[in-house]
């Protein structure tokens, strides 16, 4: 199982976190308030997930998950659901769903490889099923991501998969 780390500027609000994981037996290794910390820990590890504020001390959660080694996954904790997508960056929004929470952590520790870990033609692939749903369900981008990303969680499959499926339905 990988490391899991929380940043969040607020200590109480890491601690609730921290408490709320452990007690559905997900192990919170490290507590920090900066996005330096976070990456810092980080350095020393193969892979985790970091799970933390939209908008940290330092940096925003977009800038963590740019910055982290591969192997490491975000989960950003976000107000205005607003966020840059990117591999390896899940936006969660708040008020916190607490089961959708703790099912996406739960997946992202017990993944092998970073599970939204991409290369270039995986992104192609998920920009070309956004495109599909986006014409057919007139839907936005950012719908379009959090469906791909919310079908990812249900199935258990890697976001470029469901993609894959996606386009596949369509061709």
């Amino acid at each position: 199982m990988k490391n899991i780390i929380v940043a969040y500027p607020s200590r109480s609000t890491a601690l609730q976190l921290k408490s709320v994981l452990e007690e559905d037996g997900l192990y919170v290794s490290h507590i920090c308030a900066t996005g330096a910390s976070a990456l810092g820990i980080a350095a020393d590890m193969r892979s985790g997930v970091i799970i933390c504020a939209s908008i940290l001390r330092d940096m925003g959660a977009g800038v963590v998950a740019e910055r982290l080694p591969s192997g490491f996954d975000v989960i950003a904790l976000s107000k205005s659901g607003k966020e840059d997508y990117m591999g390896n960056l899940i936006c969660l929004p708040l008020p916190l769903d607490k089961d959708e929470f703790l099912r996406t952590v739960e997946i992202l520790v017990t993944t092998e490889s970073s599970f939204t870990d991409r290369n270039l033609s995986d992104s192609e692939y998920i920009s070309n099923a956004k495109a599909i749903l986006i014409n057919t369900n007139a839907m936005s981008e950012m719908q379009a991501h959090k469906f791909l990303q919310s079908e990812s969680m249900r199935c258990g499959k890697k976001m470029v998969d469901v993609a894959k499926d996606i386009i596949a339905k369509f061709e």
